[in-house]
Formats: C-alpha cells, structure tokens, sequence
C-alpha cells in the first residue's frame, strides 16, 4: 500500500486499502496463487492487493466469506512488520466498499464513500472535499474542485 500527499490529492495503491482494491472475483477472478491477492495468516481470509509490495502483511478483524474479506471490520497493512496504513468500513468480495475510513502511517486519511465522495485529511490536518475513484490499480482519491 503506498500513498504521497501532493498538497491535496492523495494517490492510493490499495486496501486496500485497502487500504486500503481494484480486485474482485469477477473482475480479476480469485486465486490464492495470484499476487494481487494476500491472506491474513491468522483468519486465512483474502484481500485485494492491487499492488504487492514485497515485505506486505495483513491483519483482518471481521468476517470472511468464500475466503474473501466479507462485512464490517478492519484490514491493518503492515511493511516488514510496520503498520502502514489501515481500512474501516465495509467489505465485500475482498474490498473495501460503500462507506469507509483509510488510514495512511504518515496521518493522512480519507472518509467517504468506496467509490464516491469524501473528505481527505492531510498530515497536517487540511480538510478537502475529495471522491474515491476506482481504477486498475487500486482507489485513487482526487480532490473536487469546484467550478
């Protein structure tokens, strides 16, 4: 999971997550052999990993549902064993989805809608209107300009 603060967007490379995730069974089809996936070892429960780091972890508190992430509950990234990121909302199929909260280790943060609108928070605490959009390689968050 990766993210940079340009001044107001936030680019994520999710949960995921998240956390932060593009994948889903019908849309990458799932396979424990397929790197855009990865398993939390204790529940044996999947995540949509659009993008593998090498050194990645999960933890998953919630339910699981054909081995895939399933209702609400956390999904905490961690990269050779630190915390880098965290996803809070609703999961469906491995992903995040509708409502939700992703936290970034330098304390940046995005609530809203997966996909739709939000509000981004920056490291130093700014507030933007900002939408999640779904794409091949996990959410993106954008600010919303007005016009």
């Amino acid at each position: 999971m990766t993210n940079r603060f340009d001044g107001i967007s936030l680019g994520i490379g999710l949960s995921l997550l998240a956390a932060g995730a593009n994948a889903q069974p019908g849309t990458l089809g799932f396979s424990p052999k397929d790197s855009r996936w990865i398993e939390d070892k204790a529940s044996h429960c999947w995540a949509a990993n659009p993008t593998p780091e090498e050194g990645e972890t999960i933890s998953w508190t919630g339910g699981c549902q054909s081995n895939l992430l399933s209702g609400e509950g956390t999904l905490t990234w961690y990269l050779n064993g630190k915390v880098s990121g965290r996803d809070v909302g609703e999961f469906k199929n491995g992903e995040l989805t509708g409502h939700g909260r992703i936290f970034f280790a330098d304390g940046a943060s995005f609530e809203g809608e997966f996909p739709g609108q939000g509000v981004l928070t920056a490291p130093d605490g700014r507030k933007v209107r900002a939408q999640s959009v779904k794409e091949r390689a996990g959410w993106s968050i954008e600010q919303i300009t007005s016009n």
